[in-house]
């Protein structure tokens, strides 16, 4: 499945320069980056989405904008990121979706989505990186088939790591 992604209710796209706007509202949401200090401004959202399109160049994958087919809504972001984690460079699958978005399911199928892309790209095992006070995107990883593989230190604090074979 190459980029665009089309699911059942999402498509799946790189980001563009054009998304700033409606990804700055997905950030400003203080339920969306609850780990951050604060909600993201604009400019840290487009910094944000600065790294995001040189990840595209650099390593062929990063964040994909996942968007509402039927209303064309940007409702957040999906994809996997390298992450350094106790050493290693890990492909990391993550989601963000606006606070209005969950609890339908987009996490899950923008994440299915992509994990054919990240297959189709030679990875053949990612990582999610979850808090553990993270419930939703616990139930998220399940959903996947994701397995707890252990708890690491990462990003300055606890985190448990979920992983998948792709093969």
């Amino acid at each position: 499945m190459t980029l665009p992604l089309h699911t059942e209710r999402l498509i799946v796209r790189e980001f563009t320069a054009a998304d700033l706007d409606a990804l700055a509202m997905v950030f400003a949401d203080p339920a969306v980056l609850w780990w951050e200090p604060a909600p993201y401004t604009r400019e840290q959202t487009r910094s944000w989405l600065e790294v995001t399109l040189e990840r595209y160049r650099d390593d062929g994958c990063a964040e994909y904008a996942v968007v509402v087919a039927f209303t064309g809504d940007l409702i957040g972001d999906c994809g996997p990121t390298y992450r350094e984690v106790e050493g290693r460079r890990l492909p990391e699958l993550g989601w963000d979706l606006r606070s209005d978005a969950w609890g339908h399911g987009y996490a899950t199928e923008a994440a299915r989505g992509v994990l054919s892309h990240a297959a189709e790209l030679g990875l053949t095992r990612v990582y999610s990186l979850i808090a553990p006070q993270n419930e939703r995107s616990r139930g998220v990883a399940r959903r996947l088939g994701m397995i707890l593989e252990r708890d690491v230190l990462w990003s300055g604090g606890p985190h448990e790591l979920w992983a998948l074979d792709l093969r």
